[in-house]
């Protein structure tokens, strides 16, 4: 596979592209046996061992950027069944769900040049961690592909699934993957919790929205809310 940087150590694979986008290749790929100082959505922190796959993808002038976490989100559930054989499923609006655990996160930051939008997509995939683990770090609702499938996928191989998933749906309009999309969103249809910085409200989840926001109703009617926004949680826990 071209474009692909292996490093031993990163602080973030996002922060190594942003500071050389100008330079790299649209596609290009960074991945690290461990990094140090990475970074989920809404600021939460993520570091990354041998036991887990961070990657980074460069997408220079991407379509639709405003819904592209939603197609990223449908390429990792693609690749990930391609080679573990199992079936993965979406939280909104970035969680890659086995067997109700959280297995991956997705990140996507815009970097502007001049009229350029360039975006660089991270993804966090846990690969073979054990249930100890997770219990040692109090992450209940998260697990890994070993865990949950009995397979731990070599992580090159994975990596180059992911990329080249990645790829192809970020060059396919999202009304293609619209349907597709909604099939694997475990939201929907649901009661939902959606926690802000101003505080907590409940909501029906009813649909997905062109751009990717999240489209719920309350007695109020029906509104939209944003990733950036809000994160979304079942009624009685995680889902």
């Amino acid at each position: 596979m071209e474009n692909v940087i292996f490093l031993d150590e990163v602080d973030s694979t996002n922060n190594y592209l942003k500071s050389r986008c100008a330079e790299l290749p649209d596609g290009s790929v960074v991945t690290a046996r461990t990094q140090t100082a990475g970074r989920g959505r809404r600021g939460h922190g993520w570091t990354a061992s041998e036991d887990m796959l961070p990657l980074s993808i460069l997408l220079k002038r991407p379509p639709e950027c405003e819904n592209l976490t939603a197609r990223v989100g449908l390429a990792v559930c693609e690749a990930i069944e391609s080679v573990c054989k199992t079936t993965a499923a979406i939280k909104w609006a970035n969680d890659i769900i086995i067997r109700s655990r959280k297995v991956c996160g997705i990140l996507c930051e815009s970097v502007f040049f001049g009229d350029c939008v360039n975006v660089i997509v991270g993804i966090g995939v846990n690969v073979s961690q054990s249930a100890e683990f997770f219990a040692a770090a109090d992450l209940p609702n998260a697990g890994s592909l070993l865990m949950l499938t009995g397979e731990a996928p070599e992580r090159g191989h994975l990596l180059e699934r992911i990329a080249e998933h990645v790829k192809i749906r970020a060059a396919t309009p999202f009304s293609e993957c619209y349907d597709e999309y909604k099939r694997r969103l475990i939201n929907l249809n649901k009661q939902v919790r959606l926690i802000s910085a101003d505080g907590e409200r409940t909501a029906v989840a009813v649909d997905v929205a062109p751009n990717g926001f999240l489209v719920c109703r309350d007695e109020n009617g029906e509104f939209e809310v944003s990733s950036g926004e809000v994160s979304v949680r079942g009624v009685d826990g995680y889902l």
